[in-house]
């Protein structure tokens, strides 16, 4: 039974992923602890963070091939994030899990903010080339978003792709296709990192990389399908349904960690 409800997380966050251009990792983390026993905030992050590398090489592969990723982009802004990935995720075993969960739905309540104010506005405006966006934004931009994703065992996407686009002047598409790029390798070692470490603290890295096997297939198929998706379904009420899911998770995450921490 568990390994079908893997299998049905992998395909519900992929496709949600395609649809949206995220990472599965806000709806993998919240679903991981509602319905699997005994699951921990620490391996629930792991074993997103196992999932991530396949799910970002599959939409970076696809967007460079549409000649969405900026390479010279992606390789100014890696080093810092891989770096602040690296000390985050390490640093995020010694954290409290009422904490992790508590800065969980923090982040969920401004993901849904971010969804509510995609519904309400008008097309995104074009920005200039990605030239013009110099090393200290670019370096801010890898900073802030390899520090929330090794902390917070996500992708990043839903940070780094506005970052890119509001602060470094790339164009959505190219934002959403370099993110990609970027994911992937801050992906892995981020990965390799919470896994480390988890084995150190607790013995549960093996663990997650297990229960991460059994998700990829799904997500793999998902990340496809939600591609597909993207031309057939009015992308209003897709947000509308992920915004209900992130509003749901948000509220649980909440009603349990906040009594813990106060």
């Amino acid at each position: 039974m568990d390994f079908m409800l893997f299998v049905g997380l992998g395909l519900l966050a992929g496709t949600l992923g395609g649809l949206l251009g995220i990472g599965g990792s806000v709806i993998m983390i919240p679903a991981l602890l509602f319905f699997i026993p005994d699951m921990t905030i620490h391996l629930a992050q792991a074993v997103a963070m196992s999932v991530n590398p396949a799910v970002a090489f599959s939409s970076a592969a696809k967007h460079h091939r549409n000649k969405n990723v900026s390479w010279h982009v992606a390789l100014r802004v890696m080093p810092l994030s891989l770096f602040f990935i690296s000390v985050a995720a390490w640093f995020s075993n010694s954290i409290d899990g009422a904490m992790l969960e508590f800065g969980f739905a923090l982040f969920l309540v401004w993901v849904l903010w971010d969804q509510i104010s995609c519904l309400t506005k008008g097309a995104t405006k074009k920005n200039s080339i990605d030239g013009h966006a110099n090393n200290t934004k670019l370096a801010l931009t890898g900073g802030i978003t390899g520090t929330v994703s090794g902390l917070l065992g996500i992708g990043g996407g839903l940070i780094q792709v506005p970052l890119l686009n509001r602060l470094c002047n790339l164009p959505i598409k190219q934002a959403i296709g370099t993110s990609s790029a970027i994911m992937f390798v801050t992906a892995i070692v981020g990965a390799t990192v919470k896994d480390v470490s988890l084995q150190n603290a607790d013995n549960s890295g093996v663990e997650a990389l297990v229960h991460a096997i059994q998700i990829i297939p799904g997500a793999l198929v998902g990340g496809w399908l939600g591609a597909k998706l993207t031309n057939i379904l009015p992308s209003k009420t897709i947000r509308m349904v992920f915004a209900m899911l992130v509003m749901i998770a948000s509220y649980k995450l909440f009603s349990e960690s906040i009594p813990q921490l106060f």
